[in-house]
């Protein structure tokens, strides 16, 4: 297990997760993934002055908990156009994100409230972004990271872009000043599939998931 910090309140812990979790939580995301209404979609986007049906930048798409709607950029309680809740946050997951703070970014109150589950494949990226749309932007953003490792750009102190790799079965957190950093993703680096990920990705497939607390407490 390797922790650092590339910038502050930017948290990377590498092999986080045996093969065995790995594993676990792989089988558990993807069974959810499987419900027709619920599970891996590809959500409508805003048609824009480039593309009148822009398509959405991952392969698949799922939030569990509140949804974010990628068409108009705000959480919702059903999933808009089918009137269906999202799955709930497994409770396992929910301790899983609390221990994750606990040992890393000690927080109070931390209350997962939606989970927004991307899966990439060696054609997929995410471009530059801030992570803005919830009300709450005090609260850190725990991610994880399963499959092959990718290319994570990132804005540093000075707002300067930087990039570093995060290798499959690793957690990540940022909070604080790093909080509304300007990140994106890029490629992704064939044949680094993480330990556990055999049964459910290929090589240059990874999942990746990220905790949140949309509402202020």
């Amino acid at each position: 297990m390797k922790v650092y910090s590339p910038r502050r309140d930017f948290i990377i812990v590498e092999d986080y997760f045996t093969a065995r979790q790995a594993a676990h939580w792989l089988r558990l995301v993807t069974e959810l993934g499987h419900d027709p209404l619920r599970g891996y979609h590809h959500p409508e986007l805003r048609p824009n002055r480039f593309h009148k049906a822009p398509k959405y930048p991952v392969k698949k798409f799922m939030c569990l908990g509140l949804y974010w709607n990628p068409k108009d950029y705000r959480y919702h309680e059903t999933i808009p156009g089918l009137d269906v809740a999202p799955h709930p946050i497994p409770e396992e997951l929910t301790a899983l994100a609390g221990l994750i703070l606990r040992e890393y970014f000690p927080v109070e109150h931390f209350r997962p409230q939606s989970v927004m589950v991307n899966f990439y494949t060696a054609d997929s990226s995410m471009g530059l972004h801030v992570d803005k749309d919830e009300p709450n932007q005090e609260a850190p953003i725990v991610g994880l990271n399963f499959g092959s490792a990718c290319r994570f750009f990132f804005e540093n102190e000075t707002g300067e872009m930087r990039d570093l790799r995060i290798p499959g079965n690793s957690v990540y957190i940022f909070g604080g000043t790093a909080r509304r950093m300007r990140h994106g993703l890029g490629s992704i680096y064939a044949k680094t599939l993480a330990p556990g990920s055999e049964e459910v990705l290929i090589n240059k497939e990874r999942l990746n998931l990220t905790i949140r607390q949309v509402l202020k407490t």
